[in-house]
């Protein structure tokens, strides 16, 4: 038990060192962090779970409403929206808390403290997860909810209660896999882990029960999407070619969604994977893989499952919770990386090095003391992913890029200057209004057709239009074309250098005009 506390002490002391090294205390240019923090702002005001609009608040559904109402709790008690710091301490907090909850698990089940420890401390020197654990954004708060899970699910196997309904670990089991789906969708994955782990020990009432109580719980965001008449995105994410090209179409045969499985097999499974695991490697997400690539990543995959076969009472809920999460990374849109393997890292990392500590230990069978510390050397693999860590330390340190300072700068003075309720349309409306909240702002139209575009404007009556340099491809393929095919519509009422940044005024009448509209609403 000392020996425990050793572990953990010296886990607290590392990740204190590697968090303070990375942590970036500017807003995340992603743009979801900003939403959040609104969403979280109106429900704490109790404006319910909903968005700000011209026409009003309107119900938002964009993201399952968990992570808001975990951060609303602390504007109830009198922090702001605009507490960045604190927030992203939070989640800090959250991802190390995860971590001892999987040392824990390893250390019980396996009985194996430096295995427990090695594996999570690995976990630490991963960069993207460190990354998005300084962000505001929901992945920490899944993590630990699922580890939550895992925990509650081996100590009702562990305490073995006669009569189920009177273990308080069944019912936190239920709660901590409906409060991962209120927070990610993907939390479904862990729903069918539940499932799996009653099934396989053949505890057929419990099962029943486990997805009786799960359904009822997630009923009340189905009834009340249904309600507002929300249809789900992340169905039409799935059947969409390009999510940022709507013109790309959907998809229609199953031949392209056979492509669209092999492409996120490489790109998310096969190179998201390795940059998770070793990012000292350098993965290039323009290429194919190749032969060997491809063997290497499926190798890892095959390491990941027999770890996840070498945890005991928790083998099957692992192995179904894998297995379901590498299925929806197959369907979701291109393109995404290792950025949506990010909440499951750290069991990667976990179940990862118990397979390869498994497998030496099978072929070795050799029982010593070299042997029994044989996870120690793994620890060499620090030296090869400390470097990755202090590139992203010095990233978190750089001022924000130009384009985002001109584009930030815009939206305070503008509103400091412009009357309440002005609306503008940019690029991430999210960012505009965290700065400028006493105004509205709205997106574009993605569309190839410049009039159509212009008409959105006009529908939606946009006021000013801010043209940026952010790096997003949508304004150059769509709003750029469309103000120079209607210069006259836009003059230049302010304009931010290197990069150029342009506020521009929108002739709304004149487009009406233009386009031949006969009322103007």
């Amino acid at each position: 038990m000392k020996r425990n506390y050793i572990f953990l002490l010296i886990l607290a002391v590392v990740f204190a060192f590697v968090y303070t090294q990375i942590f970036d205390s500017k807003i995340d240019l992603n743009g979801d962090n900003a939403h959040y923090l609104q969403l979280a702002n109106n429900m704490s005001q109790g404006l319910g779970y909903t968005h700000n609009t011209p026409e009003g608040n309107i119900p938002s559904s964009h993201f399952p409403p968990g992570y808001s109402a975990f951060l609303s709790i602390f504007m109830w008690l009198g922090l702001g929206m605009h507490n960045m710091i604190f927030f992203k301490v939070l989640n800090g907090v959250l991802l190390f808390a995860s971590f001892v909850g999987l040392f824990y698990l390893v250390n019980r089940i396996l009985k194996n403290a430096s295995l427990a420890f090695v594996s999570v401390l690995l976990a630490f020197f991963s960069p993207k997860l460190l990354e998005f654990s300084t962000m505001v954004m929901s992945e920490m708060f899944f993590l630990a909810c699922s580890v939550v899970f895992f925990v509650s699910l081996y100590e009702y196997s562990r305490r073995k209660e006669k009569k189920f309904w009177t273990s308080p670990y069944f019912y936190l089991s239920i709660v901590a896999v409906v409060i991962a789906y209120y927070t990610r969708t993907v939390g479904s994955a862990l729903i069918f882990a539940l499932l799996v782990f009653f099934l396989f020990r053949k505890e057929w009432i419990q099962a029943v029960v486990a997805m009786a109580g799960t359904v009822l719980l997630i009923l009340p965001w189905s009834l009340r999407n249904s309600y507002y008449g929300i249809e789900s995105r992340y169905f039409g994410t799935i059947m969409t070619v390009n999510p940022w090209r709507p013109e790309s179409g959907t998809i229609s045969s199953v031949g392209e969604m056979i492509d669209k499985i092999l492409i996120n097999l490489d790109e998310t499974i096969i190179k998201g994977f390795q940059e998770t695991l070793f990012p000292f490697i350098s993965v290039n997400y323009e290429a194919t893989s190749g032969f060997f690539q491809i063997v290497a990543g499926l190798l890892i995959l095959a390491v990941i499952f027999y770890g996840a076969w070498k945890m005991g009472v928790l083998k099957w809920a692992f192995i179904a919770y894998l297995t379901a999460q590498i299925g929806l990374f197959l369907l979701w849109h291109t393109g995404s990386g290792s950025r949506y393997v990010v909440p499951v890292a750290p069991i990667l990392f976990v179940t990862f090095y118990v397979g390869l500590y498994n497998l030496i230990r099978l072929m070795w069978k050799k029982e010593n003391k070299v042997a029994q510390n044989l996870s120690y050397t793994f620890l060499i693999l620090v030296f090869f992913m400390y470097p990755p860590v202090e590139l992203q330390a010095k990233r978190a340190k750089q001022p924000l890029p130009p384009a985002y300072q001109n584009f930030f700068s815009m939206a305070k003075s503008m509103q400091k200057q412009l009357p309440k309720n002005t609306i503008c349309c940019c690029r991430k409306p999210e960012f505009f209004t965290f700065y400028a909240p006493n105004l509205y702002a709205v997106n574009y139209k993605y569309t190839l057709n410049a009039n159509e575009l212009i008409q959105d404007l006009i529908q939606k009556k946009v006021e000013y239009v801010i043209l940026e340099q952010l790096g997003f491809g949508s304004t150059g393929r769509y709003l750029y074309p469309a103000i120079m095919a209607h210069q006259e519509l836009f003059p230049v009422v302010w304009q931010l250098p290197n990069p150029d940044t342009y506020l521009l005024k929108f002739e709304r009448q004149q487009a009406v005009e233009k386009l031949n509209n006969v009322v103007v609403e």
